[in-house]
């Protein structure tokens, strides 16, 4: 047989082995937990402890000034979404009682109810009866309004703020104050377009640009931040009357005693006249308006105010008691320094004297001798 000559078959090389692979290890369950804390963070983490209930504190003042800021108004439904972690309404009450401490205490400013809105309208009476609204005394939501005392809301203690500029936000507080003691002065507090139209033609603020914005878009500015409403109505004959009206934040911001101060300070009358604008003002703002020295006083003032006369004058005789006490002691010390004195020039005049005599003494001696 033929040899056969058969190559031998090289050995296979070995496969590399795979480099070994480390498993991610899954985090514990106390580890999820502090995670989900960490990220959640006063949502789900504080629902237990004192510390949850300080985070919802503070979210609701964050979330007050925020809205204070844009001037939108600070729902119930906002803050149960926004404020209140899951499963914690009963502690709504409480949350809100210590974010109102905190805005008082820190930023001299408090959450204030805004009034509902009016139903003017037949139609809104009418959807009002129809949904059972009207019965509703309550809007659920707020403003901030300030806390400090009447000396202290003055301009330079209080300044518009500053974005998008000073001058811009004190032009649009005073187009806004003078619309709303336009609407407040009206019969019935209504004000139809019209004549709202021609006030604005009186004062040239018709086409009044306010941060490249003309008087009507400052006009639907109001109407979206709730400081006036505009009445659209149609009569019988199908005629469309529009009229404006008080919105619920110019009610709380400005009210009667904000147009009242305006038109006090744009006539400034004294004495007689003074009075004369006081009365007119009660005519047309009620008497929420008038002031402390104008005020009827009844039996509960008269006391107090007979008692804090009594009390300057027992004040006063005091201070005269103290002043007769004192006047007694320095004439008593005046007495004593001339007494003194007195005593002082005597014993002078008796060295005086004794010293003549010893003198006159001596004077026949030497003439004898």
């Amino acid at each position: 047989m033929p040899i056969i000559n058969r190559k031998r078959r090289a050995p296979p090389e070995a496969e590399p082995s795979p480099a070994p692979t480390r498993r991610r290890q899954s985090p514990s369950a106390s580890e999820a937990t502090s995670v989900g804390e960490e990220v959640d963070g006063d949502v789900d983490g504080g629902t237990q402890g004192g510390s949850g209930h300080d985070q919802m504190v503070k979210k609701l003042v964050r979330l007050a000034l925020a809205s204070e800021y844009s001037r939108q108004p600070i729902r119930r439904t906002d803050i149960t979404a926004k404020v209140m972690a899951p499963n914690t309404g009963r502690q709504f009450r409480h949350v809100f009682a210590e974010a109102q401490e905190q805005l008082r205490s820190v930023f001299g400013m408090e959450m204030t109810e805004l009034p509902m809105k009016e139903k003017v309208t037949i139609s809104q009476k009418r959807a009002a009866q129809r949904s059972g609204t009207q019965s509703s005394s309550s809007s659920k939501s707020y403003i901030l309004t300030s806390t400090l005392p009447t000396r202290y809301r003055r301009s330079n203690i209080l300044p518009p703020p500053k974005i998008p500029s000073t001058a811009a936000e004190a032009s649009y507080v005073g187009l806004t104050t003078f619309i709303l003691a336009l609407i407040y002065l009206s019969p019935s507090s209504t004000l139809s377009e019209s004549r709202l139209e021609k006030h604005l033609k009186r004062m040239n603020a018709d086409n009044y640009v306010l941060s490249g914005e003309k008087t009507e878009k400052v006009l639907k500015r109001m109407e979206k931040e709730n400081y006036i409403v505009k009445v659209r109505e149609r009569d019988g004959g199908g005629e469309e009357s529009v009229e404006y009206i008080i919105g619920p934040r110019g009610r709380v911001e400005v009210g009667e005693r904000g147009v009242a101060g305006m038109v006090r300070g744009v006539y400034a009358k004294k004495d007689a006249e003074a009075e004369e604008l006081e009365k007119r003002l009660v005519r047309s703002l009620g008497d929420v308006v008038i002031e402390e020295k104008y005020r009827p006083r009844d039996g509960e003032d008269l006391e107090r105010e007979a008692e804090a006369n009594g009390d300057r004058e027992l004040e006063e005789e005091d201070q005269q008691a103290n002043g007769r006490r004192g006047r007694k002691e320095q004439t008593k010390r005046s007495s004593a320094r001339i007494k003194k004195r007195v005593r002082d020039q005597e014993e002078d005049d008796e060295e005086e004297e004794e010293e003549e005599e010893e003198e006159e003494e001596d004077e026949p001696e030497e003439s004898d001798e």
